[in-house]
């Protein structure tokens, strides 16, 4: 699907917060921006000083100790009881041009919590339901109480409040600058944001932030009003740059860097400004992803064009302008989901081509069918001569060969260099394991036989005039397999340096042209891909089968896929004697559950759609 083009302008700031918003009757009037606070709300409350004084970063640490576990991965999910609705709190506090924002569904909405369980039942621990939640609050208590130095706990002072939700949203980019060391973003240019926690129990909260007024010795606190809420703001002992503000609604704890990005957040909250939740084009966008899901990611990625060039004004020609060429084909956005499947973790995407975003087209091929059904890395592209002559070109143009050296090379070709694989369309790689040996080759589609057996036969000649100056570790054979001529470049041995005997693959390399699919590989891959059958093949293998249609089918633009176990048992297989009892106790259970893992994409109306599927079994 497409998308209208946002009229975002990136040169300006695309959130201003209120100047002056009105302020509720009866209540403190709201902080402004460049404004002191109101003298009744910004005295300071009187700090409490214990005997100990931990560092003013423990106050923050214990504040956000369940953003920091949501960082460090699902765990904080695996809490929540319960199905919860879809709808996002996120969205509604941020402003409708907010660049970036990111949401952690940790409440576990519609089928979330029971496919979790399912899921995480395969690791070691978690094989007994009933045992989920009392084993994942025990690891969030052990967290946490590392977090905050042993001041607190997750079940004891964040569970009783916590609904569950957590959001951040970016609502305009850094100013870019450059220099000696390139690009970069300063200090004094941190990016606004605005990140929101969901709250189940206002007093709960209440009574946890207090008692961290309580532990924060030196730290000023200045409080002001914005109609029902209450803002704060934190300064440590040691100084401003480490102040933040947070704001207490009913709803959420909020918190940002400054309180005037709060109270405009409020004002998105209450309606009185429109919201990202309203905006036509995010909700297009993000109306593509399931909505019952761990977690969401939207970037509006045109506005970094502008801000990147703007900041790259003191590089030199040849890299402003490939920056350049590079930013042209930057998406206009991406929004992307992540979701628990029974026996699969599923990551969504969705990217909104720009003007010269380069897209590949969606068609299917019969290239998995020529591979090897023990495969254990697939990846298949499209369009492979057209980017390779891309690269080449752009190589001759940025290295800038001398213009003899080329004109021989070119002539000997008989074609300009980035064209030389132009006959090449659609491309397989294939790794194949069998116990402890490697298969490695690539299939190709050809767009006209006859010039891609001219190409290969060029190829040839040139290996031969190599060889026939002098002696050479390798020598050249050909055979007729399946009415086709392959040509194989075997190493030699020489007896003053062997090749080793424990090569995981055979020292050879075999290419050839047949039924229009052009093979090179190491081995016997090439007349292996020639003779194989399908049932024998890649594409008859039921995991590949299975994971492929579950990730958009057969018709698509790409394909990369990774059969876990069979790694897994080939590297297993190069571990000492020495490691392998601590292996197969500390790393091997944990290992074992992942069974394979696709990523497919496909390419509608001039938008990309990605999906990658982590299998466990």
């Amino acid at each position: 699907m497409s998308y209208p083009p946002s009229d975002r302008e990136p040169s300006t700031s695309p959130w201003q917060p209120p100047q002056e918003p009105p302020a509720a009757p009866g209540s403190v009037p709201p902080v402004t921006a460049g404004a002191p606070l109101p003298q009744e709300a910004a005295a300071p409350l009187p700090p409490v000083t214990p005997v100990s004084r931990p560092k003013p970063v423990r106050w923050i640490v214990a504040l956000l100790a369940t953003v920091l576990v949501v960082v460090t991965g699902v765990g904080l999910a695996m809490l929540a009881t319960g199905s919860r609705t879809p709808a996002a709190l996120g969205p509604t506090f941020l402003p409708p041009d907010t660049v970036a924002y990111l949401e952690s569904r940790l409440d576990l909405p519609g089928d979330q919590r029971e496919n979790l369980v399912s899921f995480m039942g395969r690791f070691p621990g978690f094989a007994d339901p009933a045992a989920f939640d009392l084993k994942v609050n025990d690891t969030l208590d052990r967290l946490t109480r590392e977090a905050s130095q042993d001041r607190y706990t997750y079940t004891g002072d964040i569970k009783p409040w916590f609904e569950g939700e957590f959001a951040l949203g970016v609502t305009e980019v850094p100013e870019m600058s450059s220099g000696p060391d390139g690009l970069g973003a300063s200090r004094e240019s941190i990016p606004p944001f605005v990140g929101a926690l969901s709250v189940a129990d206002r007093a709960a909260l209440d009574a946890f932030l207090a008692r961290l007024r309580a532990d924060a010795p030196g730290a000023t606190f200045t409080e002001s009003s914005h109609g029902s809420a209450t803002i704060v703001t934190y300064q440590p002992e040691s100084g401003p740059e480490q102040a933040f503000s947070y704001a207490v609604t009913d709803e959420s704890l909020l918190f940002a860097l400054t309180p005037e990005h709060l109270v405009a957040a409020l004002e998105v909250r209450s309606g009185a400004q429109p919201s990202l939740a309203g905006s036509a084009i995010f909700q297009e966008r993000i109306a593509s992803l399931p909505p019952e899901r761990l977690g969401a990611v939207y970037l509006t990625l045109s506005v970094y064009r502008t801000l990147v060039e703007a900041g790259s004004s003191e590089l030199d020609g040849t890299t402003s302008e490939i920056l350049s060429e590079a930013l042209e084909q930057l998406p206009e956005a991406v929004a992307g989901s992540l979701r628990v499947e029974d026996d699969r973790m599923v990551l969504d995407m969705l990217v909104s081509a720009g003007v010269d975003t380069p897209l590949s087209p969606s068609r299917s091929t019969s290239l998995a069918a020529r591979m090897s059904s023990t495969s254990a890395v697939y990846s298949e592209t499209r369009d492979v001569g057209e980017g390779i002559s891309k690269v080449v070109e752009g190589l001759v143009t940025s290295l800038g060969a001398p213009p003899a050296q080329l004109e021989q090379v070119e002539a000997f070709l008989g074609v300009p260099v980035e064209d030389f694989l132009l006959w090449m369309e659609d491309a397989a790689v294939s790794v194949a394991v069998d116990g402890d040996q490697l298969t490695v080759g690539l299939a190709a589609t050809v767009t006209d036989a006859t010039v891609a057996a001219q190409r290969v036969e060029r190829l040839t000649t040139a290996i031969r005039a190599a060889s026939a100056f002098g002696e050479v570790p390798f020598s050249i054979e050909e055979e007729d397999i399946a009415g086709s001529l392959v040509t194989t470049i075997a190493a030699k041995s020489d007896p003053s340096s062997p090749l080793p005997d424990d090569l995981p693959f055979e020292p050879s390399l075999s290419y050839g042209i047949h039924d229009d699919i052009f093979y090179l590989g190491l081995g016997d891959f090439v007349s292996g891909a020639m003779q194989r059958s399908e049932s024998d093949s890649l594409a008859g293998n039921a995991d590949y089968a299975t994971a492929l249609e579950a990730a958009g089918g057969a018709t698509n633009s790409g394909v990369a896929y990774v059969d876990l176990a069979a790694l897994r048992g080939f590297m297993e297989a190069l571990i000492p004697d020495e490691g392998r009892a601590e292996y197969d106790r500390d790393v091997k259970p944990y290992l074992e559950a992942f069974d394979r893992f696709i990523m497919s994409g496909t390419v509608t109306e001039g938008d990309m759609s990605l999906r990658a599927l982590l299998y466990v079994e």
